[in-house]
């Protein structure tokens, strides 16, 4: 495939955990299992332990996950060009550590991980007005990449704002929402608002297409994340734009 036809999915969520990480390795593992050249991309992530350090153990970091999940050889470096130690906004962790960031670095990486890909799923921080400078923020990010998005959604109490809010966002911006996907947070039982919500979005976002996707026990094996990302519906997101 020509790499001016590759999927570009960028993957943004209501909220900070909130099942984003899950649902791009449920889609990485899912295009791995269909046999798909596919890349992945963790532009900027925050709260990485430095693997140097021998005083204590090393936190295996979401960009880990999502090149398991892939099961490319890409280095880590090109899929996460920016690791930033404090569990905060980019813009605030790299102050913090007197840091500029090289926005050109994301771009090059980029550029070079969609390269003969069917698809590159690039998964943001947080949520879509995530600062990355003072100027910028995650949607900026996607729309400088022309992603379209996914915004995760989880099933709780207060997402309908939430969720209403990002597409929001995300349509002034010009980006096209490719699909809402509604996280289960737990294996409970659901509350009348989790047991609601779906529905609700349906009638709320009658443009965009609505998922749901299930509580994973097993979340960091590929196989059983892209078994319920079939079952989710997932691989229509996969395919190209029609």
């Amino acid at each position: 495939m020509s790499t001016d036809r590759t999927v570009r999915l960028g993957i943004t969520g209501t909220d900070t955990e909130i099942g984003k990480t899950v649902v791009s390795c449920a889609l990485a593992s899912l295009a791995r299992a269909r046999g798909m050249s596919r890349a992945v991309m963790k532009p900027m992530e925050t709260g990485v332990m430095d693997r140097t350090r021998v005083d204590g153990p090393s936190m295996r970091s979401d960009a880990d996950r999502l090149r398991d999940a892939a099961g490319v050889q890409d280095s880590l470096e090109l899929i996460r060009p920016i690791a930033l130690v404090e569990p905060l906004a980019p813009m605030v962790a790299a102050r913090r550590a007197g840091r500029t960031l090289d926005l050109s670095a994301l771009d090059r990486a980029f550029d070079q991980l969609r390269v003969d890909r069917d698809v590159i799923i690039v998964e943001g921080a947080g949520g879509f007005l995530v600062p990355i400078t003072p100027t910028m923020h995650y949607g900026h990010l996607f729309s400088r990449w022309q992603c379209e998005l996914i915004i995760v959604a989880g099933n709780r109490l207060g997402v309908l704002n939430h969720t209403l809010l990002t597409v929001q966002a995300a349509e002034s911006l010009g980006l096209r929402v490719r699909a809402i996907v509604l996280t289960s947070l737990t294996g409970r039982d659901a509350t009348v608002a989790e047991a609601t919500n779906f529905d609700a979005l349906v009638t709320l976002v009658p443009h965009i297409r609505c998922l749901r996707f299930p509580w994973v026990d097993r979340w960091e094996d590929p196989d059983a994340l892209a078994a319920a990302a079939e079952g989710a519906g997932f691989a229509e997101l996969l395919a190209p734009r029609a």
